[in-house]
């Protein structure tokens, strides 16, 4: 009679019977501890060779170092074959053939399983990115509104630095900080799809110690180098109040808030300029190398080349400085003097290290550096300038009676007059009147005075049109 067949499964699939009892062991027995020996043998990768071990009167199926099953002579007369070689061959291809599908049912699930989680942490990613995003505006729109307002850094009374610059400093690192983070992101959703799938799992490590190994190296030497970093921050902070101390002192002096003997207040903001940049210089090329206690350390060397840099590119700058140091130290030049320069002329409105400042007769702001007085012709006029106007009188009327009337009606505007003949023709005789006065602004009031003695005299102005100019 038939013997009941007891099926060894993977997964849902039967593999092969089993129908006599084994080793002491019954079918249902045999079968269940075959079974879980096929699902341990798909994923070892051991297990892709199955082969059969005869030992004696047992024949002993393999799938790599895994055992699967023991088969007797029993089995084979139960399962009809004609001798136990063949029933053990029968069984081995079985094993080998349904491991195989398995695997290949398995990587189908895998890859599936992994583009749909590719899909979903991608979702996830671009909604972690837009919520930084969002979180960033919010920020950036806070800063804008309350950043002049309550960002600050006081030490009692004085403030070290200003709300504008904390500001702006702080929306730099928000815009870097959300680059990075965004960047954060995106390279850790690119780990994460590499290492799902076996074909890119070796460009995870790579990719990973291409990024992370500068940072982590970069980790490693700032922890090294702690004390002197703390040491060489301590130093900075100093320089940085005493920097800032110096500023304010002499912005105080400027605003004549605080009297010097030895230091006019026209003369603060310029020496104010030369102390703080002598104390960053003297800091960096001094100062850093007792401060590392390594002369040919990076503060030294980059004090240097920071010296040899701002020599270099800054030969036109410093040469129009120390000009301007011999101008405004020698008191070759005072603010409210009047100057020529190139046919303009105009008062002195400051003087500082670099440039020279003339307001003109029109309101307008002439600046001329220090460098360029090596190659112009600087005219000094005085504090109260000769105003030129020139106008042309009718030639029916002598010299002799309009030269009085003229130098009358200067006088009446200012002192030290002149009247002169520079041309006569039909049309007229032309006239220059000067006189020195207090402003530039009084060639108008000079202009009418001479316009009003010639008009009180009856004498009418030549065919040519009136002329005004100031020199």
């Amino acid at each position: 009679a038939p013997k009941p067949e007891t099926p060894v499964r993977l997964a849902e699939s039967s593999v092969f019977m089993l129908r006599v009892a084994g080793a002491g062991k019954p079918p249902a027995e045999r079968a269940r501890l075959a079974a879980k020996a096929l699902a341990a043998a798909v994923d070892d990768p051991r297990a892709a060779d199955v082969k059969v071990v005869r030992q004696g009167e047992v024949a002993v199926v393999y799938a790599g170092p895994t055992q699967i099953v023991q088969l007797f002579e029993a089995d084979a007369v139960a399962a009809g074959d004609s001798s136990l070689d063949v029933h053990a061959g029968a069984v081995a291809s079985a094993v080998h053939q349904a491991l195989e599908s398995e695997r290949r049912r398995s990587r189908v699930a895998q890859n599936v399983f992994s583009l749909s989680l590719v899909v979903f942490f991608a979702l996830i990613a671009f909604y972690v990115a837009r919520k930084l995003g969002e979180v960033a505006d919010r920020a950036r729109r806070w800063l804008e509104e309350n950043g002049d307002r309550v960002l600050s850094i006081r030490v009692q009374r004085i403030e070290l630095v200003t709300p504008a610059v904390l500001k702006s400093s702080a929306l730099v690192a928000l815009g870097v900080s959300r680059l990075v983070g965004q960047f954060g992101i995106f390279f850790a959703w690119l780990v994460g799809v590499l290492s799902l799938f076996e074909s890119t799992r070796g460009y995870t490590e790579r990719l990973t110690g291409f990024v992370v190994s500068p940072f982590s190296q970069l980790m490693q030497r700032l922890a090294t180098a702690l004390p002197l970093l703390a040491v060489a921050s301590i130093a900075a902070l100093a320089v940085f109040v005493l920097v800032r101390f110096v500023g304010l002192f002499f912005a105080g002096v400027a605003r004549r808030e605080t009297a010097l003997d030895w230091l006019p207040p026209d003369l603060a903001a310029p020496v104010s300029v030369l102390l703080r940049v002598g104390i960053v210089v003297f800091s960096l090329v001094f100062a850093a190398p007792v401060v590392t206690g390594d002369a040919d350390g990076s503060l030294g060397r980059a004090g240097a080349i920071a010296l040899v840099a701002l020599g270099l590119s800054g030969i036109p700058l410093v040469a129009s400085g120390l000009i301007g140091t011999v101008v405004l130290f020698g008191r070759r030049l005072r603010v409210g003097e009047h100057v020529e320069l190139e046919g303009n002329l105009g008062r002195i409105s400051a003087i500082n290290l670099l440039e020279l400042r003339l307001e003109t007769v029109d309101k307008e702001e002439i600046r001329v550096p220090h460098l360029l007085l090596l190659a112009r012709t600087l005219k000094g006029v005085g504090l109260r300038p000769r105003v030129k106007v020139e106008l042309s009188v009718s030639a029916e009327v002598t010299p002799t009676r309009v030269l009085p009337i003229l130098d009358d009606a200067a006088a009446r505007v200012g002192r030290d007059t002149r009247v002169e003949i520079l041309s006569a023709d039909a049309d007229g005789v032309t006239y220059r009147v000067s006189a020195v006065c207090d402003a530039l602004e009084a060639r108008s009031q000079l202009t009418v005075s001479l316009l009003d003695a010639l008009s009180r005299a009856s004498i009418s102005l030549g065919r040519s049109q009136a002329r005004a100019r100031s020199t």
